[in-house]
């Protein structure tokens, strides 16, 4: 498998083209709002602590990989879940597509299934489950930076899931259908989760 779907890039950004990389001489709207952000990405909290002035320039323009930093410090750390909702979206809406995962995932967490299945979906998972499967590990990899990401309500929204789940395979690990994959990512969340609480 290629390096542009790899665990470890981050910057899977569509709308960052990647060969226009002279920003000498662009106007900052253009700079700030297509900075790769990559390095950040794998290591949010220190974008928290030792960057806050590109931090605010990223997120003035509009940089999505920035929103989406933002999002994952302002839910998980700062423990504001509107304001982290408020850039995950920023970022999902501009077509990041780990912005769609993790927001789909937190809803589900949240028990919003409804809203995270429809999140979740815009990675039409069902035609290529390797896209959702790549953005599960981007995020998590990410998450794993970060402390005491559990929540008690999200294993109590996997158990809600699950009994809502009609389908007799959702225990495999070998089986993915349309009845049993919102489950199973929100499952292996909560597995990880738990475990970073530990």
């Amino acid at each position: 498998m290629g390096e542009e779907m790899s665990v470890n890039n981050y910057n899977n950004n569509p709308l960052n083209d990647s060969s226009n990389n002279d920003h000498s001489s662009s106007d900052p709207n253009i700079y700030f709002r297509n900075l790769s952000l990559a390095f950040f990405v794998a290591h949010p909290m220190e974008f928290l602590t030792k960057h806050k002035r590109l931090r605010e320039e990223c997120l003035k323009h509009g940089n999505l990989e920035g929103h989406y930093i933002e999002g994952i410090l302002e839910f998980f750390v700062e423990k504001d879940k509107n304001k982290g909702f408020f850039h995950l979206r920023q970022a999902a809406i501009g077509g990041y597509r780990d912005g769609w995962y993790l927001s789909g995932l937190l809803m589900l967490a949240l028990e919003r299934f409804y809203k995270g299945e429809k999140y979740l979906d815009k990675l039409q998972w069902k035609t290529n489950l390797s896209v959702s499967d790549h953005c599960k590990a981007r995020v998590l990899k990410t998450l794993s930076t970060i402390c005491g990401i559990m929540n008690a309500g999200y294993y109590t929204a996997m158990v809600n899931l699950e009994c809502l789940t009609k389908c007799d395979q959702k225990n495999s690990s070998n089986h993915i259908c349309d009845e049993c994959y919102y489950y199973k990512q929100l499952k292996e969340f909560v597995l990880f989760a738990m475990n970073q609480y530990n």
